[in-house]
């Protein structure tokens, strides 16, 4: 993989492919959190290694760092302790657990309205409901997110020193 050095606002560009796009689910493999969308029978699938809230009339519903907090279930128990705590674990975690109430209640009704993103890869998706999804580049260098079109081998990889080319 090599840095390219396309303008990285341009090469976003190909997100635009989201308006109209349904948001289907939200989920995680381990500390991955994985969106999926869906638009004339192509679905869609945006993968954030970084920091990113998702919020709703103004209040945060669940973040990045809830993946490493043990969920208000778990940690309300008599048995709990921070010290054996698996955060890896499904349904163990704040994220977990927020994000199975945002399905439940969210799950197909939204829609992309608009996206945007600046020079750094920091990302913003307009869903309807004033639900909105905002990605912040945490890294110098590493991957932060991707998103592609499933079952295809092209990818928008961005890191902290822009689009890579794959």
């Amino acid at each position: 993989m090599s840095v390219t050095d396309s303008n990285i606002v341009d090469a976003l560009q190909y997100l635009n492919e989201l308006k109209g796009a349904n948001l289907v689910s939200v989920g995680r493999a381990s500390a991955l959190a994985w969106f999926l969308f869906a638009k004339d029978n192509v679905e869609y699938a945006l993968h954030l290694q970084t920091g990113f809230r998702v919020v709703a009339n103004g209040d945060i519903i669940f973040a990045s760092a809830d993946i490493f907090l043990p969920s208000y279930a778990l940690e309300s128990s008599k048995e709990f302790e921070y010290e054996t705590f698996d955060w890896d674990m499904q349904g163990n975690n704040r994220y977990d657990e927020r994000v199975n109430l945002f399905n439940e209640r969210y799950s197909n009704k939204l829609i992309v309205h608009d996206v945007f993103a600046n020079q750094f890869g920091d990302l913003s998706i307009q869903l309807s409901e004033k639900v909105k999804i905002e990605v912040f580049i945490t890294m110098s260098k590493e991957e932060c997110w991707r998103f592609f079109k499933r079952n295809s081998d092209s990818h928008l990889i961005i890191t902290g020193e822009g689009v890579v080319d794959e």
